[in-house]
């Protein structure tokens, strides 16, 4: 990308100049947070087979079962995983039913931010695609093409978003495991 192409064309159209730097900021901003979505999304994986095996293995254990749970009790996996497991070990008088439908609220609770994160970053890379639309009607595609400015730059941003939003699903479907193994433990899940 070339820079001094950026500032060339940002300091010769006044205010449309103006306007390509609060796009350039925009675009930053939109950068930053998709990092820090990622890395927020990264410190909740879990060795997922490992966990689900672990919770497994201690529900259906008949000898040194309880050993293993109250390992369980004090073992951290991901913040989401272990705020499920403290709220099955808390409930655990309570009976199936009510234990599901906690677990479902918490894992929905837990859940919530991130997926209100990514919608407001998404509607961040509407308003940001529809502004440069607009300085691309007033200067043309050509000018901002190998700059910061590059509408392509946003189209990898998306890619990478969706990616994130795989992420959550899949985030989702083990935590449902977890619940699964927490409750109806299986020999062959």
């Amino acid at each position: 990308m070339d820079f001094l192409r950026f500032l060339e064309l940002a300091n010769s159209h006044g205010w449309r100049g103006m306007a390509l730097w609060g796009v350039l900021l925009a675009q930053a901003l939109l950068w930053v947070g998709l990092a820090r979505l990622h890395l927020t999304l990264h410190r909740e994986q879990a060795p997922w087979e490992e966990c689900i095996g672990k919770i497994r293995s201690a529900f259906l254990r008949k000898v040194n079962g309880h050993e293993e749970q109250d390992e369980l009790k004090i073992h951290h996996y991901a913040p989401l995983v272990d705020s499920l497991l403290n709220l099955h070990f808390t409930e655990a008088k309570s009976d199936v039913f009510t234990r599901w439908l906690l677990m479902k609220w918490k894992m929905k609770e837990g859940l919530r931010p991130y997926w209100i994160r990514w919608g407001h970053l998404l509607i961040s890379f509407g308003v940001v695609v529809w502004f440069l639309y607009g300085l691309r009607l007033d200067l043309g595609l050509e000018p901002l093409m190998k700059t910061p400015c590059d509408p392509r730059l946003l189209w990898v941003w998306l890619g990478y978003a969706m990616v994130l939003a795989w992420r959550l699903v899949q985030l989702q479907g083990n935590l449902e495991r977890v619940q699964r193994a927490l409750l109806l433990p299986r020999k062959d899940e």
